[in-house]
Formats: C-alpha cells, structure tokens, sequence
C-alpha cells in the first residue's frame, strides 16, 4: 500500500496478495495490522544551512515522491519506522561496521568474500593481499562481519555512566539481531557465544574476543521470498572512553559516543556450493552468479561466485546493516 498523493484528499494505492483477493471474494478481507515504512526517503537532503531558513530544512526531504504499491507479493518495508514510548529520547542507536578489531572481516569494493573452502580462502588472501581478512565457510575461528549498536555521535562520552543512561535505561538495548539471509545460498549462520567478550583495555587496546558457534534454529523470513531468519546474540560492548590511558575507544570501536553490544556473523553455504577445485561445479553458480571469472587480482586463478545480500537488524531497535556477501570458490 502507497501514498499518491497528500496534496489534498488523501488517496491510497493498494495491491492485494493472491491470498487478499480471495478473501475479498469471499467477503472475509480484514486489515488487521499494519505497518509504516520510509525506504524512498533520503535524510541525507535535510538542510540546515538552507538559505530561506528553518522551515526549508526538510523541503527536499517532504518534496520526495513515494513509492507506488508493490505487485510483488515478496515485497516488504525494508527500513520500518520504530514505534518507541519514551518521548524524550534525543538520540537512536544506529548500526555500523567494524573492520578495527582483530577478527572482523575487511570490505573490498564494498563486498565480503566468503571462501567456501579452504583452498579458496588461500587464493583470496594471496590475491587480496596480506592485510586482507577473508570469511570462510562455517569456521567458527575465523573472521566474521561486526557490527556495533550505540549512539554514533560525539555530543557524548562513551563511557559506562552514558551507556546506563542512554541506552540501558531507555531500552535501546539490542541483545540479540536477527540475521536474514537467502537460504538458497547459505543453509545457517555463525554468531557469538555466551562467553564471548566485546571490551577495551584500560590503556584502550583491543580486548574483544568474539568466540563463534553454529546458531541452533532459523525460520523462514515473513514477507521475503527464499529468505530464513536467524538469532544472533548481542554481546555487551563495553568499549569506554579511557581518560588516561595511551589509546581511544574508537581505536578499537566504530561507534563514536556510547556503545550498546556488538555481534558477529559468519556463514555456513549450502552442500554444494562449497566444492573443491577438481569437483563439479554448482549449477547454482551459472544460474545465480558468474562461473570461471578472473577477479583481477593478478593471482592466476579464475573463480566462480554469487553475491548475496544479508540483513543484520537489532531487535529492539530495528536499526538495519546491510551487507552484500560475495559466496566464492576457487575455479582454476
């Protein structure tokens, strides 16, 4: 369902599922929930310097067309706005990545790669480079995506009296994600254990230690075709601000004030996908993604891949991280 036009009478677009139909056919429709969503919006156009003043801040952003009603029955809100009681809260968690702690997964050309086995894995880092940190399939001591939930702004301190009272006492703790990915392409997720630690030193040094396990349960995503869902722990981030020591917080975390948890996700593919140089190649490669291509990477060897997305969403406060997972195995 989609807004068109606001300018006036209020008129509203909407597309019945196969399912809706029916039941309106039937004389039993009933609209019994509901959601709101803002995924055309662009906040980036708020403008605070705008020349006419304050109420031209947000022209751009009120001006922005909606989308029209999907006809995809897979379809859904992928950024749903939050509904939160405490009405004077100044600051929202975001979620961002971290590539500062010594197992989190590096970015390349804004893709984490995945090396289905470990003779990929090993091509990867030597046409990467060095520096490089790879996944790889379903090694719970391997490298993993991070991702931290906190207050990314510098108006506060990171520091335990701020994280109690901005985001412990106003509920914006996130202690566990939901993980959504294609389950045609990844059969379960990699995430923290109880025992994992997410913290600085005294002298603000990496003391994290981020310790994987197979998640138990995952269901299919509502609302997202060939998606399943995944739990992932949260894990305390207690990554403060060190007043004298040689280091900074952010030296270690991504998150600029006070910091909520942090997870850690990593991948186990599907039976299949995960073939060595000399097996068969998946059919799921031809059909989904590229087989036998050279990456540029001067190293020799030609690769098959498909690059999936997956969502990393807090459960409480539903703030999103979006990465695109290329799934690689070594061709050649």
């Amino acid at each position: 369902m989609a807004f068109l036009d606001n300018s006036g009478d209020i008129i509203l677009d909407a597309v019945l599922t196969d399912l809706g139909r029916q039941k309106m056919a039937a004389g039993t429709f009933k609209i019994a929930k509901y959601a709101f969503g803002d995924d055309e919006i662009d906040y980036g156009l708020y403008n605070k310097n705008h020349p006419s003043g304050s109420a031209y801040y947000d022209l751009e952003i009120l001006q922005t067309p909606s989308f029209e009603a999907f006809v995809y029955s897979g379809a859904g809100i992928n950024y749903g706005l939050a509904s939160f009681t405490n009405t004077n809260l100044l600051y929202l968690p975001s979620l961002k990545q971290n590539e500062k702690i010594k197992t989190a997964v590096l970015m390349t050309n804004s893709l984490y790669y995945l090396g289905v086995n470990q003779e990929t894995v090993t091509a990867l880092q030597s046409g990467l480079g060095s520096n490089q940190k790879v996944m790889e399939n379903n090694n719970t001591a391997g490298y993993a995506i991070v991702v931290e939930s906190g207050l990314d702004t510098t108006d506060l301190v990171g520091d335990a009296s701020n994280r109690s009272s901005y985001i412990i006492a106003n509920n914006l703790l996130d202690s566990t994600y939901n993980c959504y990915f294609d389950n045609r392409f990844i059969a379960n997720v990699l995430s923290p254990t109880a025992q994992s630690v997410f913290k600085n030193t005294s002298t603000g040094a990496d003391a994290t230690n981020l310790i994987l396990a197979t998640t138990t349960a995952t269901s299919r995503a509502t609302g997202m075709d060939n998606y399943s869902v995944a739990s992932a722990r949260g894990v305390n981030d207690l990554v403060y601000y060190v007043v004298n020591g040689t280091g900074v917080a952010t030296s270690v975390s991504a998150i600029a004030g006070p910091r909520g948890t942090a997870t850690a996700t990593g991948f186990k593919v599907v039976t299949g996908l995960d073939a060595a140089t000399t097996g068969t190649t998946d059919a799921k490669y031809t059909r989904y993604g590229k087989t036998g291509q050279d990456l540029g990477f001067s190293d020799g060897y030609t690769y098959d891949y498909i690059d999936t997305t997956v969502l990393i969403v807090g459960a409480t406060t539903n703030a999103t991280y979006m990465a695109t997972v290329r799934i690689t195995r070594r061709a050649s």
